[in-house]
């Protein structure tokens, strides 16, 4: 075995023992362990669970999205309706603390897909009465989950879209020999997927094989995008 000379070192580089000068910096070594070590963002296919997981998280988006705008922007309306009365103010206050609340299932529900905690900035309720109120009013943490609130709707509705289209085509087209007998026969309009021969069935599976990846790495790279846009505002 050959040993290093006195102006050699063994280091480390990617999990390995390589031999270098022994003047070269933490620096440079660190850049060599960083450019041979095996890439995050290159990850392989989403695993079974991860796809799971991402399908889950942006169907919730929808519903979620509806129920969060509708609770502030009525919130939010009644509120500055009501202000010349002073009977906007609880309803203000109450309006913020569900949007706390509603801010904290969101920072759970983006851990399922970002796989680490979403910062909380909430800020603690203490005190007496004004205290508290004084509290909650400048409170960014609730605030925040208000803009979060009308944002969600859209995005929801976006990420939504996007799943139930890509599974439903790519199993729809996976399993379509078990069904496709059952439906009417009318004339083909467009044979690939109005025919029920059997060249256009085995392509149609096949169209649907070639999906399954491609739907599984979108919608990872979106509910991923989406957890990050809800980190950037929550967190």
């Amino acid at each position: 075995m050959e040993h290093p000379t006195g102006a050699e070192v063994n280091r480390t580089v990617g999990g390995r023992i390589a031999t270098m000068p022994a003047g070269l910096g933490t620096g440079t070594l660190s850049a060599m362990n960083e450019l041979t070590a095996p890439s995050a963002r290159f990850a392989p296919l989403p695993g079974l669970a991860t796809a799971a997981r991402d399908f889950v998280f942006l169907v919730l988006g929808l519903p979620l999205g509806i129920a969060t705008f509708t609770v502030t922007v009525t919130g939010l309306s009644l509120a500055a309706g009501l202000a010349i009365t002073l009977l906007g103010i609880p309803i203000l206050l109450g309006t913020l603390l569900a949007a706390r609340w509603l801010a904290r299932l969101e920072r759970r529900r983006a851990r399922l897909v970002l796989e680490a905690p979403v910062a909380d900035r909430e800020r603690a309720l203490e005190g007496g009465i004004w205290a508290r109120t004084r509290a909650l009013a400048g409170d960014r943490g609730a605030w925040r989950g208000v803009v979060w609130s009308l944002l969600l709707l859209p995005v929801g509705t976006a990420g939504f879209t996007v799943a139930v289209t890509l599974w439903s085509t790519a199993l729809g087209f996976v399993t379509s020999p078990a069904w496709y007998w059952a439906l009417p026969q009318d004339d083909d309009t467009i044979p690939l997927l109005d025919s029920t021969s059997l060249g256009y069935s085995v392509l149609r599976v096949l169209i649907g094989l070639a999906l399954l990846p491609t739907t599984a790495v979108a919608c990872r790279a979106l509910a991923a995008g989406t957890g990050r846009f809800a980190r950037a505002v929550l967190g």
